[in-house]
């Protein structure tokens, strides 16, 4: 997809973090722009932010872990704009915790949002792209998780996995039918977003793992302890653009993806048991001296 001026973008989680610097950065090259998020004031002040710089946005709110809110956002684009070229199903959410210490409703949350909020994308909107039969795009957002779990970050390790493999899926498919839908899979690594916020967009009545040490504020832990920083959300955006003019698969940013790439191969092909690494605070039993 060269050339995207006059094309039309619909982007869930695109109030905010990597979602609303693509709609700036796929704006400032002509695309009209359908802004999807489920915090109603946010996608607000990213809408009428969009209009002030000259683009033309429109904003539906939208629950991506709910099949019928992500097809009324279809039927909501295609009433806007009459056409879809370039879907980006981009919404994310994160917990971090020990596995077993977290509740049902921290993996269902996180699976609905970050694994749910993909197929519900793709059943929604790729029928209709095929159907259109002109150059359109998917892009999923992944992560570097997705080829690695993280200690005490499992679900999202673990739905990041899989949105990289039903992306290859998706890819392997869309090729073999013959259709102009080209994918790309985005997996970057810490980028400066409030995802480590997520909780604010909890469903009502969810019951979060709970331990007075973890989050005891003394303590810099989990989330907040790595997430929430790192390269600007624009950097990501700019080469997702590129990925997509350039119908490439893979989107990564910079270089340190690629030392990661060669070390997990390494572990990989030695059959080597796997580094431990975790993200938690430092408040676990110390070993026997």
């Amino acid at each position: 997809m060269e050339d995207l001026n006059g094309k039309v973008a619909v982007i869930t989680g695109g109030a905010s973090g990597i979602g609303l610097a693509m709609a700036e950065v796929f704006g400032a090259e002509g695309m009209k722009l359908v802004i999807a998020d489920i915090q109603q004031d946010a996608l607000d002040r990213s809408v009428a932010a969009l209009r002030a710089r000259g683009f033309e946005a429109v904003g539906v709110l939208t629950d991506v872990s709910k099949f019928a809110s992500v097809e009324a956002l279809a039927q909501a684009s295609y009433a806007a704009f009459g056409k879809v070229h370039v879907l980006v199903n981009n919404a994310g959410v994160s917990i971090t915790g020990p596995i077993w210490k977290m509740s049902l409703d921290d993996w269902r949350w996180v699976y609905d949002v970050n694994f749910w909020g993909i197929v519900h994308g793709i059943k929604a909107f790729v029928p209709l792209l095929i159907e259109q039969g002109e150059p359109a795009h998917v892009v999923n957002t992944a992560s570097l998780a997705s080829f690695n779990g993280t200690g005490e970050h499992s679900p999202y390790c673990s739905s990041k996995a899989a949105a990289l493999s039903i992306s290859q899926s998706l890819y392997s498919e869309l090729i073999a039918w013959n259709t102009k839908v080209g994918v790309s899979v985005v997996c970057p690594g810490m980028v400066d977003t409030q995802i480590h916020k997520s909780n604010r967009n909890r469903p009502e009545g969810d019951q979060p793992w709970s331990d007075r040490e973890w989050n005891d504020p003394a303590h810099v832990t989990g989330s907040e302890a790595f997430q929430g920083r790192g390269v600007p959300a624009r950097d990501i955006a700019e080469a997702t653009l590129s990925a997509m003019k350039e119908n490439r698969f893979y989107v990564f940013n910079g270089d340190v993806w690629q030392d990661l790439m060669r070390r997990q191969s390494d572990v990989l092909v030695n059959a080597a048991n796997p580094p431990v690494q975790t993200w938690g605070p430092d408040l676990r039993p110390k070993p026997a001296q």
